[in-house]
């Protein structure tokens, strides 16, 4: 049979002292927590818990740089949306142009004025050829620093027919420019829209019965050509918008979610914590009153 061991004085108040720090740590632990509104502050605090917050953190980044992604898509498809529309509505402004121009009946000066008229549909289409996101020009391909046309008579393009792709989500990516060399040309006689517009003004200025028939048969059918790109154009862009908004929407589900998940992880649960500080201090006062009644001057303490 073992003796139980002597409880002394000085073991007594070590146990004390032990218990009392003990508290008041758990005391300045919950408190920083309150204070900080956050579980963990260092990796120690909980490992496993850490490993999972910097995963879900890591998984946010990668979120964030999704979402500029997306971002840059919308704002480059909307402003190439905007300028096919203005261009859509040239082309069909010049095909009334072109039909009314080769009335047999039209006199000259009314040609003239219809080929000063198509002169400005030229330069407005190259102004919407020229549409900018930020200073990049949308129609350039990737020397996006570079205005695929200049003002005047030239209409020669000076971008390049390169992809701009962007990135919307983990392995997804999507052309978000379209070629605008192959909607525009600039190239004399390669039947594309600047092509036929400058070929209509060159008719209109002789206005020769060769001319006039060339209004009719060869202007017109270049000119619905041209439109047929433009809209194949535009659809692609529309493709590439919906899908953008798609995965912006994604995005935000998956933030919203990997957020509250973070949260669980990281956040304090305030109502426990102040429930949990009370219930700590309270501990900490009655070790404290306790400690007041043990530790008490022995006879020994006077005989020494």
């Amino acid at each position: 049979m073992s003796i139980p061991g002597r409880v002394t004085h000085n073991m007594m108040s070590q146990h004390l002292l032990a218990d009392i720090r003990r508290s008041n740590s758990e005391i300045a632990r919950t408190s920083n927590e309150i204070s900080s509104q956050k579980k963990i502050t260092t990796a120690s605090d909980d490992p496993t818990g850490a490993h999972r917050a910097l995963r879900l953190r890591a998984e946010l980044a990668e979120n964030a740089a999704n979402q500029t992604g997306v971002d840059a898509t919308l704002a480059w498809t909307g402003t190439t949306e905007a300028a096919l529309k203005s261009v859509n509505d040239i082309i069909h402004r010049t095909r009334e142009l072109v039909i009314q121009a080769s009335n047999d009946t039209l006199q000259p000066a009314d040609r003239a004025l219809i080929a000063k008229e198509l002169t400005q549909l030229v330069e407005q289409v190259k102004s919407s050829a020229n549409a900018k996101v930020g200073d990049q020009y949308v129609f350039s391909g990737q020397a996006s620093g570079t205005a695929p046309y200049t003002a005047g008579p030239v209409d020669t393009y000076a971008g390049d027919t390169a992809a701009v792709v962007r990135t919307i989500g983990p392995g997804q990516t999507v052309q978000v420019n379209v070629n605008g060399d192959d909607l525009f040309g600039g190239t004399p006689g390669d039947g594309k829209l600047l092509d036929t517009m400058r070929t209509a003004i060159a008719n209109l200025t002789t206005s020769t019965p060769a001319d006039l028939a060339s209004l009719r048969g060869p202007v017109l059918q270049d000119l619905t050509a041209n439109l047929d790109t433009l809209l194949s154009a535009r659809a692609q862009i529309g493709a590439v918008q919906n899908r953008a908004a798609l995965a912006d929407s994604r995005l935000d589900d998956v933030t919203l979610a990997v957020t509250d998940q973070l949260s669980n992880v990281e956040d304090v649960d305030m109502a426990e914590a102040i429930t949990r500080l009370s219930s700590q201090q309270t501990a900490y006062q009655a070790a404290l009153s306790a400690g007041a009644n043990v530790i008490q001057p022995s006879l020994m303490d006077f005989l020494r």
